[in-house]
């Protein structure tokens, strides 16, 4: 009950989400706890096993959309493996697959991800989400609403030779790229936060596209402070 109860106030949020957001082709934006979020990079992937992720960053906090299949819909991202995520500035992790301490609410976290359009011939996504996240305690929430997503470029993998994927190639060249820029800056450089994010951004889509069977990439990630 509690559940549905939840999801009732998700899907009045929900849809009525973009009326007062300045629509731009490409975009992806939203508000963050009533406060504009404006992507200044993303990218949609689907993986060999059809899940679509989409990963956006404003040069200091990135969302991260994961769909268990592309189709055309509305994906609830409540107790299921489709989620909605947001790592701040500070490198708190918040995702809707966290629960919250019972102390903050009983419900859990909610939210939809309403994919409009996916086009696999000309390479790109559009929809509309919806989400509320928890840190790992359960004690802090962030609330991301109003969001959507139009014409975010998509690359499909496919697997070649049985090995390593196009767009696995692509995404692990990127994060080696960002990685050489990376090391000729220093922290109170001029450009360091917009380089370090750049790094951060690259690592998150390369671990979306190729997978991180071994946490490699996620322990880069969570060692990188971009401040």
């Amino acid at each position: 009950m509690k559940k549905i109860i939840a999801l009732i106030l998700v899907t009045i949020t929900f849809f009525g989400c973009g009326e007062d957001l300045e629509f731009k082709t490409p975009s992806f934006q939203g508000e963050k706890d009533g406060n504009l979020w404006e992507a200044a990079s993303f990218r949609a992937n689907i993986n060999a096993l059809g899940v679509l992720t989409i990963v956006a960053s404003d040069n200091f906090e990135t969302i991260t959309l994961e769909v268990d299949s592309p189709s055309i819909g509305i994906h609830d991202i409540v107790e299921t493996t489709s989620t909605g995520a947001l790592e701040d500035i500070d490198g708190i992790f918040y995702s809707s697959n966290n629960s919250p301490d019972p102390s903050v609410q009983l419900y859990p976290a909610a939210g939809m991800i309403d994919l409009k359009d996916v086009n696999l011939e000309e390479g790109y996504v559009s929809g509309e989400f919806y989400f509320n996240a928890f840190n790992s305690s359960g004690l802090t929430s962030i609330n991301v609403n109003k969001g959507f997503f139009h014409k975010v470029p998509l690359i499909v993998s496919s697997v070649i030779s049985g090995s390593v994927s196009a767009a696995c190639s692509s995404a692990s060249a990127v994060a080696a790229a960002t990685l050489i820029n990376y090391n000729a800056v220093a922290p109170g450089d001029a450009n360091f936060v917009d380089v370090c994010n750049a790094y951060k951004t690259a690592l998150i889509n390369e671990k979306a596209t190729c997978g991180d069977d071994d946490g490699s990439i996620q322990t880069i990630i969570n060692g990188l402070t971009c401040l």
